[in-house]
């Protein structure tokens, strides 16, 4: 492994054009990090990447389609390419906010919620662990939600999708554990993203966390000089 405790931290995101992601994107910048933001719009990609470098960070557009393997395999050697083969903090927070009935849900639902919570997020891990084993630093967060535990109406979907992550998490930590990377799952209540807009009106009253609060608990927990298993923001 290379020592790399004196130069900037090596961070690639997913979904970190928006929400959560943008947010633990733009905290990392503040510290100086480099910083690779995976997500689909490239309009999109090109305003994080200025927020970055505006935050004292250094930015990179990494388009891609976390449904399809070869978008994510370029994706992560462009972020790699950028870093110059070694990568300190790997964010799996591509997500999709979608509540229905479980009798309304269609197979294109199922595929689509598993694709981009589970199956993504894989083959990011897949693409990335050898420049992971180039750091003394790695960490691995992914995104799961609290939801998946106590699921309420019309939260089937991604209570099974995010739990699945959950599991993959914990399987990671088992392999990667003994090698010195961290992995620790991020488990946020309801954050107010774009993408609750549409269904704050069922919440009933639940908290509502921003997603500076979890950001700056990733941040907290890549600091820690044990990482917790899992951070639960609600």
């Amino acid at each position: 492994m290379t020592d790399s405790s004196q130069s900037p931290l090596r961070v690639f995101i997913t979904g970190g054009t928006r929400g959560i992601g943008r947010a633990i994107a733009l905290r990392f910048a503040r510290e100086g990090a480099m910083v690779a933001v995976a997500a689909r719009t490239s309009a999109d990609l090109d305003a994080i990447v200025s927020e970055i470098e505006a935050a004292g960070g250094q930015g990179e557009a990494c388009q891609t389609n976390m449904r399809d393997h070869g978008s994510v395999e370029a994706a992560v050697f462009r972020a790699v390419d950028f870093f110059e083969g070694a990568t300190d903090v790997v964010v799996n927070c591509a997500g999709l906010v979608e509540f229905k009935p479980f009798d309304e849900l269609g197979v294109d639902d199922w595929e689509r919620a598993l694709a981009v919570h589970l199956t993504g997020p894989f083959l990011v891990m897949a693409e990335v662990l050898p420049s992971l084993r180039e750091s003394e630093r790695a960490h691995v967060f992914n995104v799961g939600a609290h939801l998946a535990g106590q699921p309420g109406p019309g939260q089937s979907l991604m209570a099974a999708s995010k739990a699945g992550v959950e599991g993959m998490t914990r399987g990671l930590r088992a392999d990667l554990g003994p090698e010195g990377i961290r992995v620790t799952s991020v488990l946020p209540g309801f954050v107010d993203t774009p993408g609750l807009e549409p269904w704050k009106g069922s919440l009933d009253g639940a908290a509502v966390t921003t997603p500076d609060a979890v950001a700056e608990a990733v941040w907290n927990a890549y600091q820690a000089e044990t990482a917790p298993d899992e951070i639960s923001i609600c």
